[in-house]
């Protein structure tokens, strides 16, 4: 990690150049960067034949869930993802058993 950090130090106060200048534009370039990312992950996980498009949120999603199935609790959770309350966690988590729900549904209706 550290080579990694050290390979990328800018002289703003991100730890990533992801954003290169600090002139009102900053969420902009993180949306651009953001698309940028998810675009090249798209293409490795076609390239791997991994049949979902991958993205950031398919990684936040898989973390997410791989935590809570190894019983991390709400609150690692919560601050891994960043959010600012376990509520959203809870929320964002809720929803995750829910797409699981779905899935199992369409798989057996699909078997009908």
């Amino acid at each position: 990690m550290q080579s990694i950090i050290n390979k990328y130090q800018d002289s703003t106060q991100y730890l990533l150049p992801i954003i290169r200048t600090e002139d009102g534009t900053e969420r902009q370039q993180y949306r651009n960067q953001l698309i940028r990312i998810n675009r090249h992950l798209k293409k490795i996980g076609m390239m791997l034949g991994i049949s979902i498009p991958l993205s950031t949120y398919v990684m936040r999603h898989s973390w997410a869930t791989i935590a809570q199935d190894k019983g991390i609790s709400l609150s690692v959770i919560s601050e891994g993802l960043g959010h600012d309350s376990e509520m959203t966690t809870k929320v964002y988590l809720d929803s995750i058993q829910r797409s699981k729900v779905d899935k199992a549904n369409r798989l057996i209706l699909d078997g009908i």
